[in-house]
């Protein structure tokens, strides 16, 4: 017993270790990045100095910046990062922060949570099962984050993808009508919006890119990079080519129109094709067994009773 709890102190004095260590590296990163935005801030306002790149937070804005200097990765990756999160529906400008916040948090609460834990309940735990444990907990916290902003990107894809055709209906019967692209894409963003709330939001992005004066390709492009979308860039190639050539703009849109309602019924007619072959496995696991247990139990139950005479 004694060499459990001592084996159970053991793990819980390492983890502590680990956990200190951990807080150690972040706040040590966070006062390099500290001390470079103070570098470049003192290499801006031309007052370059040894005493001035300190990294002691003063004032009533301490909270403000530390929040505001967290440490992230390189402009390409936070880009690259910043459309996942608006692919998967976050928007905001402290999506990010966020993001590798709680992403921190996961990781490092959980074990915080087995540590207490432990302190009460040492006894009941092996020390292989505490270490399988915490081990778990550090892979929960590394990779649940990540798995569910890829989860909501690809169900928020898919709700796009089942919505532009329909898009494309609306958006080629205004312009038919006699409306204005920008007015059009206006109006198709009030109508769209309750049955498939994901485009509404792209749509309405797109509208104040337009009127805050971005160029209707550029604009069209980012749109179709928020839905995560081929269809989406290969409209806004064709709307930007219909431009440039002067073509006719409700032609192309009922073309593209068509041929996205025959992808729609080509994608339907092929999950279709497939539902037998899905529907063997299960066919023969679940149903093929209960069906010989009916065919075979009352001969099996007739040759027991001939047997016993």
């Amino acid at each position: 017993m004694l060499t459990g709890l001592s084996s159970n102190g053991m793990i819980l004095g390492i983890s502590l270790v680990f956990t200190v260590i951990a807080f150690v590296l972040i706040f040590m990163a966070i006062r390099e990045a500290l001390a470079d935005q103070k570098l470049i801030k003192a290499r801006l306002d031309r007052s370059w100095s040894d005493q001035d790149t300190g990294t002691i937070l003063r004032g009533n804005k301490a909270f403000e910046n530390f929040a505001n200097h967290l440490t992230l990765p390189g402009e390409e990756e936070i880009s690259k990062i910043r459309a996942q999160l608006a692919r998967a529906g976050y928007y905001g400008s402290s999506s990010v922060k966020t993001y590798y916040a709680i992403r921190l948090l996961a990781i490092v609460v959980p074990q915080m949570i087995f540590m207490i834990g432990m302190a009460y309940y040492a006894q009941a735990l092996e020390p292989m099962q505490a270490g399988m444990i915490s081990i778990g907990l550090i892979a929960f916290g590394a990779f649940a984050p990540v798995l569910f902003v890829r989860w909501r990107e690809s169900a928020r894809t898919q709700k796009n993808r089942n919505g532009f055709p329909d898009m494309m209906d609306l958006l080629v019967a205004c312009i038919e009508a006699g409306l204005g692209m920008n007015a059009s894409l206006i109006r198709v963003a009030d109508e769209i919006g309750h049955r498939y709330p994901a485009l509404k939001i792209n749509l309405d992005l797109l509208n104040m890119e337009l009127r805050a004066g971005r160029e209707r390709n550029v604009g069209m492009m980012n749109f179709a990079n928020r839905v995560n979308l081929e269809e989406a860039k290969a409209l806004a190639v064709m709307i930007r080519q219909s431009e440039e050539m002067g073509s006719s703009l409700g032609g192309s849109l009922r073309t593209f129109s068509d041929e996205m309602r025959n992808k729609r019924q080509m994608r339907a007619e092929e999950k279709a094709m497939a539902l037998p072959a899905k529907m063997t496995v299960p066919l023969i696991i679940f149903i093929f067994p209960a069906i010989m247990a009916i065919l075979l139990t009352p001969a099996g139950l007739r040759l027991a009773e001939g047997l016993a005479l």
